[in-house]
């Protein structure tokens, strides 16, 4: 009962956090409540991802890790990624393109690993490595591609580094017989803290309604009994409605799905559990609930008659069917909804008719691109001849609709879906609803973290709270909620999609550089905010050194600690002519489901406020970007790829670069990273 008292986020990742939204949609109310936000699931998601077996770039032998496959290379074959890193100079995308090119070489030479190595080499100092084509993985799902930053020592600490070395040290020692009792006791640890690991991700699995039945004889008693306990009440709770009503079904986390089925391939495991995550009301409630969503689909289908009376509206992941309905109820001479999710689509069908709307909506179930392959080429292309066993035929509907925009814009990757439709099924010259779309990105400050909450709970610090979370910040993109209030520079546009041309491929981009500087609207964006600390500031008492206020001169530097990055779409002038309008996800306006997404800078930057002082006293040593050398502004560029992993085939892997400039235009060291979504 308690868990059907939180709306289910709306897009499935591997954090399962939910959101809770108000009815009154205020932007104070809406909260993200991340599971395993102190580290528990997080730190096994790290730990697990460390050991991951890794093909050697030249041969076909396997190291235990990317770190070691990368000092393999370097000793075995002499292509040593740490000197050509700083030799060419490389940035993000070349050291990618490094790797990408070495494993080519490797295909090439298959029969000679030194030779390849060779090759490589060569060609790397000729440049051969920089194009385009070596920005795609040459071998799918290649753990270097995301750790040859450890390697490199780009963003590492030193202690990390030393942990590393001593770990496959000890792993070497251990292989070669050589073990000694001190070996044998870290063995003897080791499994220890994989069986509390292990417990730790039943507790999870359990928290989020999933826990295997076979496992549950291992469980530690309060897991089982846990589980049991829910199941049970579950179970004994009346059906509301009667004996004919479907009983609800149970909340799950968005994307956590069933183990993969037999016989089916990962992205297909990834499909099914995709759609059917869709079958839950509660992910509807929370989508129709958020008013700046379904507010702007209505008003560009029931207030432009102009592109939706008497045409043909083909709505794509119709859902509930509200969108359908809004067309129907702006006129529509015929709408057709389609839905992969089996239940919901049903579900579709009966509201369409209980609304009066029978006659002029139909619903289809199935997955577009399967339903493609079968629709009808020929015959009269104005449709009016297609009834609801042909529905769907070549370039037979004027309008297309559909709400296909994830986290980041682009996450779920729903829009390929969405393109296909657009390319066979809509008239030439057809409208697409909405047309445009475009991101942007800001610097937020330290008010739009979770660390504030830790400064002073009920009087206590908690820095290794703290500590965890930043750490584990910047492993992946975050999705919550920012206010406007917690904005530290202006924003920027950086892509800008044309919906009604735009291709597949040109979905994967890296956008143009932006530059951001502190903003001058009057408002810092870190100013003493009480709703950011502990119990909105009835469990902050002001005690703990770390809850102090200090005053600031007001016209010292400003600390950047990311970047947020949302998105528009937009119903421009070209097919919503009465009534243009804008869906914006932008912590400026109302906040919807979407939240942001947040991408943690490892240091915080230290920003200068426009005709404000550089710092308290002036100082001018240190990093640029640093507290004693705040910068004058941030040049960022971002880029998006679908994931090539089979396993998170809808998932989106983002990269940020990001420079210091000074006040002269000297730039700092340029830094990358790569975020999954």
């Amino acid at each position: 009962e308690h868990e059907e008292e939180r709306a289910v986020s709306r897009r499935p990742h591997a954090r399962g956090f939910t959101t809770a939204m108000s009815d009154s949609g205020s932007e104070d109310a809406r909260d993200l409540d991340l599971v395993g936000e102190e580290g528990d699931f997080a730190d096994w998601e790290e730990e697990h991802e460390e050991a991951r077996p890794t093909r050697c770039l030249f041969s076909s032998e396997t190291h235990p890790s990317p770190d070691a496959a990368l000092r393999h290379a370097a000793q075995a074959f002499g292509f040593d990624l740490r000197a050509l890193y700083r030799q060419h100079d490389m940035d993000f995308y070349a050291a990618m393109q490094c790797l990408n090119f070495a494993r080519a070489c490797a295909q090439e030479h298959a029969s000679d690993p030194a030779a390849a190595a060779a090759a490589a080499v060569a060609g790397i100092a000729r440049g051969a490595h920089r194009d385009e084509k070596y920005l795609s993985p040459a071998l799918e799902d290649d753990p270097v591609l995301f750790d040859w930053e450890d390697f490199v020592g780009v963003g590492m600490d030193a202690d990390a580094l030393e942990d590393d070395q001593a770990a496959e040290q000890a792993a070497k020692r251990a292989q070669e017989g050589g073990g000694s009792e001190d070996d044998a006791s870290v063995t003897a640890r080791l499994r220890a803290e994989v069986e509390t690991l292990r417990l730790r991700v039943l507790e999870m699995s359990q928290r989020l309604g999933e826990t295997p039945e076979d496992e549950m004889d291992d469980a530690p008693a309060n897991v089982g009994a846990l589980a049991l306990g829910q199941r049970a009440s579950s179970e004994d709770a009346p059906e509301k409605g009667g004996a004919n009503e479907k009983p609800k079904a149970p909340l799950r986390p968005r994307g956590a799905g069933e183990p993969k089925p037999a016989g089916k391939s990962a992205s297909q495991a990834v499909d099914e559990n995709y759609f059917g995550s869709y079958s839950y009301f509660d992910i509807h409630r929370v989508m129709l609930d958020d008013v700046a969503r379904t507010a702007a689909y209505r008003v560009a289908l029931e207030q432009n008659p102009s592109c939706v009376k008497g045409k043909r509206v083909l709505d794509i992941g119709c859902g509930t069917g509200i969108l359908s309905m809004f067309a129907a109820r702006g006129g529509a001479k015929k709408v057709v909804g389609v839905d992969g999710a089996a239940d919901i689509a049903a579900v579709a069908r009966a509201n369409a008719e209980h609304n009066g709307f029978r006659d002029v909506i139909t619903v289809v179930q199935g997955k577009v691109e399967e339903l493609l392959k079968k629709a009808d080429v020929g015959g009269d292309e104005s449709g009016d001849d297609v009834n609801d066993q042909n529905v769907l035929r070549k370039h037979s509907f004027d309008v297309l609709v559909s709400e296909w925009m994830g986290y980041a814009l682009l996450f779920e990757s729903m829009f390929d879906t969405v393109i296909e439709a657009r390319d066979f099924l809509l008239k030439p010259g057809g409208a697409i609803l909405p047309d445009v779309a475009t991101l942007h990105v800001a610097g937020f400050g330290r008010n739009a973290t979770s660390l504030p909450f830790w400064d002073d709970v009920y009087g206590f610090e908690m820095p290794c709270v703290q500590k965890s979370l930043s750490e584990d910040a910047v492993k992946t993109a975050i999705v919550a909620p920012v206010k406007g209030a917690h904005v530290v520079t202006d924003s920027a546009e950086i892509k800008r999609l044309d919906l009604a041309s735009v291709t597949a491929k040109e979905l994967d981009f890296t956008a143009r550089e932006v530059v951001l500087t502190a903003r001058t609207d009057g408002v810092r964006g870190d100013e003493v905010d009480a709703s950011v600390t502990a119990g909105a500031g009835e469990g902050a008492t002001g005690l703990t050194q770390r809850s102090v206020v200090v005053d600031v001169d007001a016209g010292g530097p400003v600390t950047v600690h990311g970047i947020v990055l949302w998105f528009d779409t937009l119903f421009s002038e070209r097919f919503s002519a009465e009534t243009p309008g804008v869906l914006s996800t932008s912590p400026h306006e109302r906040q919807t489901h979407w939240a942001q997404t947040m991408l943690h800078f490892p240091e915080p930057i230290s920003l200068c406020v426009p005709n404000g002082s550089k710092t308290a006293k002036n100082e001018t040593s240190g990093a640029l970007g640093s507290t004693s050398n705040p910068c004058a502004s941030i040049k960022v560029r971002v880029g998006m790829a679908k994931c090539a992993e089979e396993e998170r085939v809808r998932g989106l892997d983002v990269s940020l670069e990001y420079v210091c400039v000074g006040a002269g235009g000297e730039e700092g060291e340029r830094k990358a990273r790569m975020y999954r979504v």
